[in-house]
């Protein structure tokens, strides 16, 4: 349960005269009155066009997601004798961020779909059907994200991955891939969805099996740095709970359990992989997109990290039960195939959950899914 204390932003919050809705948040270590955020100019239900979708508020959402996104932050100030604390909503001017300079010139002609404070933007240009996408990173940063391209050509030939068309010390440009997201079930089609998803499992299967593509100095995501994942979204969330000892109690059984797990096989992995990084095409076949974070990790990694995303979709409302049960069945197969242990896979999908439990609490469209979703794993862990 949520602190009504808590410095959480409300859905909408207006500055510059605008009423802005609050697309995503992050905690601000150190600041725990504060939290960066990611905005778009709010439009109402009404306004934000005529598509319609079964998964409720996914009309206005998709809409919103065709527009520019602004960063910023969110504080509150507490004022002795007042009922609720006063919000503030402070934003970069459009298409900057002091810690991205590089953000102004590649924004120029393009739209901002992505903007987390201080850390990564990516734009957008489309000329007629030729369509990038530039990410822009600190200064000097560009240098890591390149690294990571080429780890990642372990899984060239499986799957497609993006090209390089450009890049300095802060930008890299992309050609866009050809393929529906993974994400969303209404661009795929019911007939084509467990087409899309065998074929992308089996296209992870193909690239596990030849770790020689990757070189041995790849970073090694093993259980120890899993658990320090957890761990840090679990302190960064501890001061926004009511009974956060109980979700402290179930973030360390997982803990454990991921220590317990044999890591005798480690194979190429995205690291951070989730239903959105996959894309499908009927006549290209899969794609796989943000893969600079490649590198070696227990196989159950991404394959529970996957399994924890159709469980979240499904609760958020964005797939229905017969989808998600389609996928786990498919990633279930995956794991048996490639010898992955049944308690190994529940152990990273669990981390997974808790994780997103945590993460998705900063940001108030899921804010609720998010509690129900840690509430449910802290009673499940009860009754073990």
């Amino acid at each position: 349960m949520l602190d009504p204390a808590a410095s959480l932003p409300s859905r909408i919050l207006s500055a510059e005269e605008t009423r802005w809705s609050v697309e995503r948040a992050w905690p601000v270590p150190g600041k725990p009155t504060m939290l960066a955020v990611e905005v778009t100019a709010f439009e109402a239900p009404e306004d934000a066009g005529t598509s319609t979708s079964s998964a409720a508020g996914a009309a206005p959402r998709a809409a919103a997601s065709r527009r520019a996104r602004r960063a910023g932050c969110f504080r509150v100030e507490h004022h002795r004798g007042a009922a609720r604390p006063s919000e503030h909503l402070d934003l970069f001017p459009p298409d900057t961020d002091p810690e991205l300079p590089a953000l102004r010139q590649a924004a120029q002609g393009g739209l901002v779909i992505a903007h987390e404070p201080g850390l990564r933007a990516v734009v957008r240009h489309r000329d007629g059907s030729d369509e990038t996408y530039t990410v822009v990173l600190p200064a000097g940063r560009a240098t890591e994200l390149l690294d990571g391209m080429r780890r990642a050509q372990a899984f060239s030939g499986p799957f497609r991955l993006p090209r390089l068309i450009s890049h300095d010390d802060s930008t890299a440009t992309f050609q866009a891939l050809t393929g529906a997201s993974l994400h969303r079930p209404q661009r795929i089609g019911a007939q084509a969805w467990e087409t899309a998803w065998d074929q992308s499992l089996d296209a992870w299967s193909t690239a596990i099996q030849h770790p020689g593509e990757l070189p041995a100095s790849a970073p090694v995501h093993g259980a120890a740095t899993e658990i320090r994942r957890l761990q840090r979204w679990e302190a960064l969330v501890r001061p926004y709970l009511v009974g956060a000892e109980l979700f402290h109690a179930s973030v360390m059984a997982a803990c454990d359990a991921l220590a317990s797990i044999p890591e005798r096989r480690m194979v190429p992995a995205h690291r951070q992989l989730r239903d959105e990084d996959l894309l499908y095409s009927p006549e290209l076949g899969p794609a796989l997109v943000k893969v600079s974070n490649a590198g070696w990790a227990h196989p159950a990694l991404d394959l529970g990290g996957l399994l924890a995303c159709a469980k979240w979709n499904e609760l958020r409302g964005l797939w229905d039960a017969p989808r998600r049960a389609v996928v786990f069945g498919l990633i279930n197969d995956a794991a048996y195939r490639n010898g992955v242990a049944g308690d190994a896979l529940e152990a990273y999908e669990r981390a997974a959950l808790l994780r997103l439990s945590a993460q998705f609490t900063f940001s108030p469209g899921l804010a609720d899914a998010a509690e129900a979703l840690r509430a449910s794993l802290i009673q499940s862990e009860y009754w073990r």
